[in-house]
């Protein structure tokens, strides 16, 4: 009787100890009178059951809807829309660091997490790191990059022709465009693809890792401590010492090249024959040896794979599809492209600079990138010690979690216009009887609200990447190919798992006869 009567003690003091801590959640100072759903006031069970289905970028739109430009989603969690409030968090000198969520996504190798460009929470750590390497990813520098890109997008093509073009099949393009991203990406990295054009399939089930990868960083960050019970379980890495798909192959290409390297390859010289990022992050391991080292030099590689590979697939796949889902787009869109071509003004494939004069299909790439951005979660940030004093006059206490959706933000009526899910790239472009002044404020506030690479210090270091990518091989492939949807009446299915994915598309591609 006495164990019993114990149990019950040690039963009831468990159940006390939850009910005090929910109340205290419920009633957190600053964020107590923030309008939200009602269980998201009480445990982050609310935010992890509504991102495990899969469409938190629906749902927490829906919320600011609601609930205007605060939403609170946890208990000591807000989403905020406010362009003011925006700034305030993302600033250059706001001191708001990285959540715990992007630990959770700091990859395995070796069984030990790997702090990079992207994932790492430290400033000072990110700041150090960058520096030796920030240039490489300026697009003067990436432009150098270009034959790699080249190389890569005529691979692509003598597949699509030859697989579908030629032969009538339809083309799984959602597949093959992320076929592209992974390649080309491996191509500017390191010299070297990962074979998926080549072989015309998921190599090594990198995508599919990649997909749990994700599916678990997004479901997992919500409560980061998890993480450590899960996939950093010392216990775990000490046995399996796992280690990620593209952490792998970036290990196994270090490697190869520190083979050819042995001899120690003065900075002039290594100057002389750049040829991708491994040669001039081996330059900044020369000039800034303090800094960078073999293991630096695998996370910058790490970096680069994730930057450029995946928002990317996603960002080409809403580009074609929106395009292909309004005929009068895809053929204003050609005209552009038809006429620039008679004019000898494109190449093939068009170069980075022959890209920068076609003003339609620019339009065509922002509006897509803003009806559907790569990101679909709230860029988590930490309220710093001075706390945040919101536009609506509430003052969010330090340490909590705040954060803007890019969603959210690029469906703000009072910028975008209240047309905001409609798909029309002419936004972008200067109205009807529009006057320059009128047409510029309003391309700035737009501009502004830009979430597709982040923002502030911390906007993700491959946006120069990306663009180079999709600027490139798009106007080249509409060039090359007439494309159709095998059902104009098909509609993509979408999963936010961090990245919102989109499956289940076919085209049908022809040859064009202009494609010289």
């Amino acid at each position: 009787m006495l164990e019993a009567e114990k149990l019950y003690l040690l039963l009831g003091a468990i159940s006390a100890w939850i009910l005090v801590s929910l109340v205290r959640n419920v009633f957190a100072s600053g964020v107590r009178d923030l309008p939200g759903p009602l269980l998201a006031k009480f445990t982050n069970l609310y935010r992890l059951v509504d991102v495990s289905k899969g469409y938190n970028h629906v749902s927490l739109v829906k919320l600011h809807e609601s609930c205007g430009d605060n939403v609170r989603f946890g208990p000591r969690v807000v989403s905020v829309r406010n362009p003011k409030d925006v700034n305030k968090i993302y600033g250059l000198k706001g001191g708001y660091v990285k959540s715990d969520f992007y630990a959770v996504q700091q990859q395995l190798a070796n069984g030990k997490a790997t702090q990079t460009l992207f994932t790492t929470l430290d400033e000072a750590f990110h700041a150090k790191i960058k520096r030796p390497v920030a240039n490489a990813y300026s697009m003067t520098t990436l432009t150098d990059y270009e034959p790699l890109v080249d190389r890569t997008i005529l691979a692509l093509f003598h597949q699509l022709e030859n697989r579908y073009a030629r032969t009538g099949r339809d083309c799984p393009i959602f597949e093959w465009l992320q076929y592209y991203a992974f390649d080309v990406i491996g191509e500017v990295t390191c010299s070297e693809n990962f074979g998926f054009i080549e072989k015309g399939c998921d190599v090594g089930g990198i995508i599919d890792a990649l997909n749990v990868t994700m599916d678990y960083n997004a479901f997992v960050g919500q409560i980061p401590w998890l993480d450590h019970w899960l996939k950093k379980n010392p216990v775990w890495t000490r046995i399996a010492q796992p280690t990620g798909a593209v952490a792998q192959f970036a290990h196994k290409q270090l490697l190869s090249r520190l083979d050819e390297t042995k001899e120690k390859i003065s900075s002039d010289s290594m100057e002389s024959q750049k040829r991708d990022f491994v040669d001039r992050f081996f330059q900044a391991k020369e000039t800034h040896s303090e800094i960078v080292d073999d293991r630096q030099v695998f996370s910058y590689m790490v970096t680069n794979m994730f930057a450029g590979s995946d928002t990317t697939a996603i960002s080409l796949r809403a580009i074609v599809y929106y395009t292909l889902k309004h005929p009068q787009v895809y053929a204003k869109l050609m005209s552009e492209l038809d006429t620039a071509k008679e004019a000898g003004q494109l190449s093939m494939p068009v170069t980075w600079k022959q890209s920068q004069t076609l003003p339609y299909f620019d339009a065509v790439v922002k509006e897509a990138l803003r009806l559907h951005p790569a990101v679909g979660l709230i860029l988590e940030r930490i309220v710093p010690n001075q706390g945040l004093r919101l536009e609506c006059g509430t003052v969010l206490p330090a340490g909590t979690i705040v954060g803007a959706s890019p969603w959210v933000m690029h469906r703000d009526r009072s910028i975008y216009g209240q047309d905001v899910e409609s798909f029309r790239p002419e936004r972008w472009l200067p109205g009807v009887n529009e006057d320059t002044d009128s047409y510029n404020k309003r391309l700035k506030a737009m501009k502004g609200a830009d979430f597709t690479f982040g923002k502030g210090h911390r906007t993700c270091i491959g946006r120069n990447i990306s663009l180079l990518e999709i600027y490139k091989m798009l106007p080249s492939f509409f060039l090359c190919y007439s494309v159709e949807l095998t059902d104009p009446d098909a509609t993509w299915s979408l999963k936010n798992s961090w990245f919102v994915r989109q499956e289940g598309v076919e085209v049908k591609i022809s040859v064009r006869n202009n494609k010289d």
